[in-house]
Formats: structure tokens, sequence, C-alpha cells
């Protein structure tokens, strides 16, 4: 058995383990209201402003590079992968990791290949370790500097045929206890059928040809962004969720040790009044 001095030195280890779980609980909880708030605000503005696309997209036609073409052959997809920078948030990147690698198992037995592009420091050295094909944003940019690019290489490569198309991964935000991780569609856009859209005229400006390669641009941007956001909540949430468990749990090995601790004081105590009586038993 450890001496006292032992145990009540990891004693000590423990309480200064809980204190920083929960300083970091509770930042990550600051900070989760408001990713959270910024969060669920700007969905409804993804939404439309994709919503507005299609709408355009209906009269105008297939006029966009961007838009739904039925490819020939399916041969290598493109993945925007969007992972924490830092670890401590319980299991957010290995569930994500883990539901994408089946994803490129499925697609390697049809013969489709992946490329990724991994915006995240645990993304980046999980993915770059196993040697899948990764292609990361430059270091030192901003995150809208970051998101400009991906989407800039992402047209580059579907315009000149050498993707047939791509999708965001991430961990979408559900609700404090609970992240989801989620692939959208991101290239190449989908016109959805024909209605009454198609019958109504619009004003464009400046030129009308450029009007919807622009609205798919932004709306691929707005995609990305609000991906980067849900992902972003989603980890505050997994880390509030990972250091609250951390806490308790150092609770919980504080009262066992200090159990410990009390049982072999008390055992040493028992000892000494043991040698204690036995002494004198000799002395007489």
């Amino acid at each position: 058995m450890a001496s006292l001095k032992d145990i009540s030195r990891r004693i000590s280890a423990v309480k200064n383990t809980q204190k920083v779980t929960r300083a970091m609980k509770l930042v990550a909880a600051a900070k989760l209201k408001r990713a959270q708030t910024a969060t669920v605000a700007s969905r409804k503005y993804a939404s439309e402003i994709h919503n507005i696309t299609m709408r355009v997209s209906r009269h105008l036609g297939s006029r966009a590079p961007l838009m739904w073409q039925r490819p020939k052959e399916i041969k290598r997809i493109d993945l925007i992968v969007i992972s924490s920078d830092r670890g401590l948030c319980g299991g957010f990147n290995e569930n994500l990791f883990g539901q994408l690698e089946e994803e490129i198992l499925t697609a390697s037995h049809h013969d489709i290949s992946i490329k990724l592009f991994v915006v995240g420091k645990k993304g980046v050295k999980h993915f770059s370790t196993k040697k899948y094909d990764v292609e990361t944003p430059p270091p030192g940019l901003e995150e809208n500097e970051a998101i400009t690019w991906v989407i800039d290489r992402i047209i580059d490569r579907y315009k000149k045929g050498q993707s047939s198309g791509c999708n965001a991964v991430f961990n979408k935000f559900v609700s404090t206890s609970r992240q989801e991780p989620t692939f959208w569609n991101m290239l190449p856009l989908h016109k959805r059928g024909s209605g009454k859209e198609r019958n109504l005229e619009y004003l464009y400006e400046p030129v009308r040809k450029s009007v919807l390669d622009f609205l798919c641009r932004e709306s691929l941007v707005t995609t990305v962004r609000q991906a980067f956001l849900e992902s972003r909540a989603a980890e505050l949430a997994a880390r509030m969720l990972a250091m609250d468990n951390a806490t308790k749990n150092a609770e919980e090995m504080v009262s066992h040790l200090t159990f410990v601790y009390n049982r072999a004081r008390q055992e040493a105590i028992t000892s000494d009044l043991m040698d204690i009586v036995g002494g004198a038993e000799a002395l007489k």
C-alpha cells in the first residue's frame, strides 16, 4: 500500500486537476452561449441564400457551370473536413473521423477516390498520418481567408473536371448534449424541377449572365461558413460536457483517495498502538 504522504500528494494533484477542468468547463460554457446564438441566427440566412440561388436557376436554366450536370462517371469526390484545433472535447473529432473513414472505404469499393481539404489541426494530423490525399489551407490564414481558399480550390477543380463534386463534413450543433457528424452537399448545386418561378422576370444588375455565377459562389461560401459555425458551437458543447464529466470523475477520485488515506492512517495508528501495548507487556 502507498504511504500516507504519497496518497496525500495524489489527492492534492487530483484536486488541482479538478480546478483546471472546472475552469475549462466554465470558459467553454461562456463561449458556447455566444457561438450557439451566432449559429442559430445564421441558419436562416444560409437557407435563404440557397433558396434564392435555386429560384434564379429555375428561371435562367443551366447557365451556371456549378449547377447540377449528371456526370458520365464519378471517379473523384472532394471533401471539406472541419475538425478542431484542440483536444479535450470528448469524442468530438473521433466520431467524425470514424464515420468519414467508413464513407471513404465505401467509396473505394466503388473505385471512387477521395481528396480531403482538411481544416483543423486534429484533422490534419489524423488524416496525414494515415496517408490520405490531404490538402490544407496555408498556415496563418484567418477563418474567412481559409474559407475563400477552400472555395476557390473546389470550384477550380470542379470546373476543370478534376472532381465530380464536393461535400462538407463536420459536426453539426443540435443541442448542448448532442452533436451530429454531418455531410452537406456542396457541388454540384441542384436545380429543383420547374415551377411558377420560371415564368417570373427578374431585374439583373449589373449583367444578367453573371448573376447566377455570383449567387452560386455566394451560396457555397455561406454554406461553408455555416459549417464552420456549426462545428465551433458543437466543439464548445462537447468540451463543456467533457470537462463536466472530468470534474465529476475527479471529485469521485478525491472521495475514494480520501477513504484510502483515512483507512491507511487508521491502520498506521492501530499498528503504533499495538507496538506500544506490546512494549508495555514486555516490560512487565
